[in-house]
C-alpha cells in the first residue's frame, strides 16, 4: 500500500474512532439533565454510564475479535459504525430509565465492533518502529470526538434539549460508513517470517495463554485497566461536578471540555506517541516510560481542581492534567502488538480492552456515582468532589503496572 493510502485509511479509521467516542461520550455532559427529568441519582447515573456499556461491549468484543483476525476488517467495522449511531438517535426515544438502559446497551454491542479491528488494521499498515506513532495518532481520533460531545451536547443540549444531543450525534456516523466502504481497502495482513505458525484451538485461551506468562504484557494489562478507573471515571463525572460544585451552564461546560480534552488532550496523546518512538529508538523503556511519569505528573494538577474553590483557578488546573489524560493509549497498544503474532493481534486488542472496560469503564464510573450517593452533601457538587477525589488513588496504582512492565523491555 502507497504511503498515501496508508495515511488516508489512518485518517478514515481515526475519524471512525472520533465518532465512536462522540456517540459514547455525549452522555456525560447531559447526565445533569437526564438526572433531572428522570429524578434518577447518581449510582444509577453511574450504572448507565459504566457498567451496563461495559459489559455488552466485552461480551461482544470477543466474537468481533474472531471475526477480525481472519474475515474483512472494514466491513466489520462500516456494519458496526452503522449499528451504534442508530442507537445512539435511540436514546433520543427514551422516556423512563429502562429505555435508556437497552439504548445504551445497544450502542455498547455496536461499539465493540470498531477498535478492535482498526488496531490490527493499524499493525498491518506500519511497521513496529512507527506503530506507537500510528496508533497515538489514531488515538487523537478519541479526543476529536470527546471534543464534538461536549461540544454538541453543551450547545445543542442547551439550546433545544438533550435528546436532540443524541440526535445530532448519531448522524455522523452514517455518513462515516459509507465513505469507509466505498473509499479504503482492505490491507494485506502483516505476517512477518520471525512469527511462529498458529496453532490450532480457540484464539482467545492462545491469546490470554501468551498474556498470562508474559509478564510485561501482564502488568500492561491491568496498568491499562486500573489507570481507566479514573481516566473514563473523570471523563465520566467532571463535567457534572463542575455545573454543579462551580454553577457553570451545561454550555459553559460544553464548551470547557471540548476544548481541553478535544484540543489539549488530543496533542498530549499524539505527543506522547511521538516521544515514545523517539525517545525508545535509544532506551527502548522509554516506550512506556513516558506513560509513568505522564500518570505521576497529572496528579498534583488533577487533585488541586478537586481542592479549588475559585472556578477560574480549578479549570486552570484541570486544563493541564487533562495534556496527560489519554498518554497510556498509543504506548499501550504498541507495546502489546510488539509482543505478540499478527493473527492474534485482534484478540489481544480485545482483551486488553475487555480489562479496560470492565475495570475503567465499568468501575469507574459506577464506584464514583456509589460514593457520590454515601459521601456528606455539604454543599453543591461536594460529595461528587470527595468521590472523585478518592478515584485518584488508582492511577497511582497503574503507574505501578506500567512501572513493572517496563522493566521486562530489554536493551
Amino acid at each position: 500500500m502507497s504511503v498515501h493510502s496508508r495515511r488516508y485509511t489512518l485518517f478514515v479509521l481515526t475519524a471512525i474512532l472520533a465518532v465512536n467516542q462522540l456517540d459514547r461520550n455525549i452522555l456525560a455532559i447531559t447526565l445533569d439533565a437526564i438526572s433531572l427529568e428522570f429524578s434518577l441519582t447518581d449510582t444509577q447515573l453511574g450504572l448507565l454510564s459504566g457498567i451496563f456499556f461495559a459489559v455488552v461491549y466485552v461480551l461482544f468484543g470477543f466474537p468481533v475479535a474472531r471475526l477480525a483476525a481472519r474475515g474483512n476488517r472494514r466491513n466489520i467495522i462500516a456494519g458496526s459504525v452503522v449499528l451504534w449511531s442508530a442507537l445512539t438517535m435511540a436514546m433520543a426515544g427514551a422516556q423512563n430509565f429502562t429505555q435508556l438502559v437497552l439504548a445504551r446497551l445497544g450502542v455498547g454491542i455496536g461499539e465493540a465492533g470498531g477498535v478492535v479491528p482498526a488496531h490490527s488494521m493499524i499493525s498491518d499498515l506500519y511497521p513496529p518502529h512507527r506503530r506507537a506513532s500510528a496508533m497515538a495518532t489514531f488515538v487523537t481520533g478519541a479526543h476529536i470526538g470527546i471534543l464534538l460531545a461536549f461540544l454538541i451536547g453543551g450547545l445543542v443540549g442547551q439550546a433545544f434539549g438533550w435528546r436532540w444531543s443524541f440526535v445530532a450525534a448519531g448522524l455522523p456516523g452514517m455518513f462515516l460508513s459509507l465513505i469507509l466502504l466505498l473509499t479504503v481497502r482492505e490491507p494485506e495482513r502483516d505476517i512477518s517470517p520471525d512469527q511462529a505458525p498458529a496453532t490450532k484451538g480457540s484464539l482467545l485461551v492462545q491469546t490470554v495463554k501468551i498474556i498470562w506468562q508474559d509478564k510485561g504484557l501482564f502488568h500492561a494489562m491491568l496498568g491499562v485497566g486500573i489507570t481507566g478507573i479514573v481516566t473514563f471515571g473523570a471523563l465520566a463525572w467532571n463535567a457534572t461536578y463542575l455545573i454543579r460544585a462551580h454553577g457553570v451552564t451545561q454550555a459553559q461546560a460544553g464548551i470547557y471540555f471540548a476544548l481541553t480534552i478535544g484540543i489539549i488532550g488530543g496533542f498530549g496523546t499524539w505527543a506522547s506517541g511521538m516521544l515514545a518512538d523517539r525517545l525508545g529508538a535509544k532506551q527502548p523503556k522509554w516506550r512506556l516510560g513516558v506513560v509513568i511519569v505522564a500518570i505521576l505528573a497529572a496528579k498534583p494538577f488533577t487533585i488541586s481542581f478537586l481542592l479549588a474553590d475559585s472556578t477560574a483557578t480549578a479549570m486552570s488546573l484541570l486544563a493541564v492534567a487533562t495534556l496527560f489524560a489519554g498518554v497510556f493509549w498509543g504506548p499501550s497498544f504498541a507495546f502489546l502488538h510488539g509482543r505478540i503474532r499478527n493473527e492474534l493481534r485482534p484478540m489481544a486488542t480485545a482483551f486488553f480492552l475487555f480489562i479496560y472496560n470492565i475495570i475503567g469503564v465499568g468501575i469507574g464510573p459506577t464506584l464514583i456515582g456509589i460514593l457520590s450517593d454515601a459521601l456528606p452533601q455539604s454543599a453543591p457538587g461536594h460529595s461528587l468532589g470527595l468521590a472523585l477525589l478518592i478515584i485518584q488513588i488508582t492511577g497511582i496504582w497503574g503507574a505501578f503496572h506500567y512501572w513493572q512492565a517496563m522493566r521486562t523491555i530489554t536493551d
